[in-house]
């Protein structure tokens, strides 16, 4: 989406409000079928608000982080896949008769300056098929319709360019994600149909997929930085404090009841806008819509109790979306513990570096 440059190899780097995480994949045969290889991993922290709800803040700091990742480990190709989330970015799910490549063109055009909540002129706009021409009926073709913000496209360019990088492509959070689902889960994402919630620093991502086709996508501003200020606050502790107990570690004169106290009524919070999300796509147009696999990804997935918590809502099966499932790699050169951990926070640049396989 938004000018996807194909057959070149490029390095997924998701470039969040908390992290920055950056992934280069080889492409190789494995029993006669695609896999791939990983070649090169990095993770670096991001200066506390250097990036506030999807906006670069601090560019300085963000082009520090950027060109540590890549010389930290290593990564010698400068050519790169980013993606971007958030209110800026609008994903429109929409219908036309067929026709031809020409009309369709000048349709689109008028439909997003319909459904755009924005100066058409302000946007960049990209779009793709989902229902190929000569589908059973070929009476229609159902679109996704992608557009973002230029001044929140020129707020990332700038600083890819500021780090002496390629800009190659910019993709959407939630497609990214599918992209990782694509090659990790192949035995669900044909045959089922399934959300991902991706629990960002301050946004969270969701997307509902059924039978590889999307369906539904909603981003939500809610996550752990929501949750950390939330604790700092309701607990009288500093920022610091309260991110040291999301991640499980004690902090002094904190008791585990007064924790879980307000986690819950975060949670809860969460729980209502993923259930909103949830009841709009079950009373869509087709009857019996039901999900059934829920995926968790991003950093605040790691919350032992979010897991447990989405079962029992939903009563839907729940596990967290593992990026390096499929993925090969040379065990003297990494550790797979690291995967263990960190494997909820890599979706969204393992997703991305599955472009370069693009033909």
């Amino acid at each position: 989406m938004l000018g996807i440059s194909r057959g070149k190899d490029l390095i997924g780097l998701d470039i969040g409000s908390y992290s920055i995480k950056a992934v280069e994949l080889r492409s190789k045969k494995k029993d006669g079928e695609d896999a791939y290889e990983l070649k090169k991993i990095g993770y670096e922290l991001l200066p506390h608000d250097a990036i506030v709800e999807g906006t670069v803040i601090d560019s300085a700091a963000v082009v520090e982080t950027i060109k540590m990742v890549f010389d930290e480990n290593k990564i010698a190709n400068k050519n790169v896949a980013i993606s971007i989330s958030g209110n800026s970015v609008i994903i429109k799910k929409i219908s036309l008769p067929a026709m031809e490549p020409e009309e369709l063109a000048e349709s689109i055009i008028w439909e997003a300056k319909h459904n755009i909540p924005y100066p058409f002129e302000e946007t960049n706009v990209d779009y793709a098929i989902l229902t190929p021409p000569d589908n059973a009926e070929g009476k229609h073709l159902d679109i996704l319709l992608v557009a973002a913000k230029k001044d929140k496209i020129a707020n990332y360019s700038n600083v890819i360019h500021q780090s002496r990088k390629n800009l190659e492509s910019i993709e959407v959070d939630v497609f990214a994600l599918q992209n990782a689902m694509e090659v990790n889960y192949p035995e669900i994402i044909h045959d089922k149909t399934f959300a991902i919630v991706n629990l960002g620093a301050n946004i969270t991502n969701v997307i509902i997929i059924e039978k590889a086709v999307p369906q539904l996508f909603r981003d939500l501003s809610l996550g752990g930085s929501f949750f950390t200020e939330n604790l700092s606050k309701d607990l009288n502790i500093s920022f610091d404090d309260a991110e040291k107990l999301l991640k499980g570690l004690p902090v002094q004169n904190v008791q585990p009841e007064q924790l879980q106290t307000v986690l819950n009524m975060n949670i809860q919070n969460l729980m209502e806008e993923i259930e909103k999300t949830f009841s709009f796509y079950e009373a869509g147009e087709q009857s019996e819509k039901k999900i059934e696999f829920i995926f968790l990804s991003g950093g605040l997935s790691k919350l032992k109790e979010l897991q447990i918590s989405f079962e029992q809502k939903f009563n839907i099966k729940t596990e967290s979306l593992n990026p390096f499932r499929k993925i090969d790699f040379d065990e003297k050169k990494f550790d797979s513990i690291y995967f263990e951990e960190m494997a909820p926070l890599f979706g969204v640049a393992m997703g991305l570096a599955t472009r370069k396989m693009d033909k």
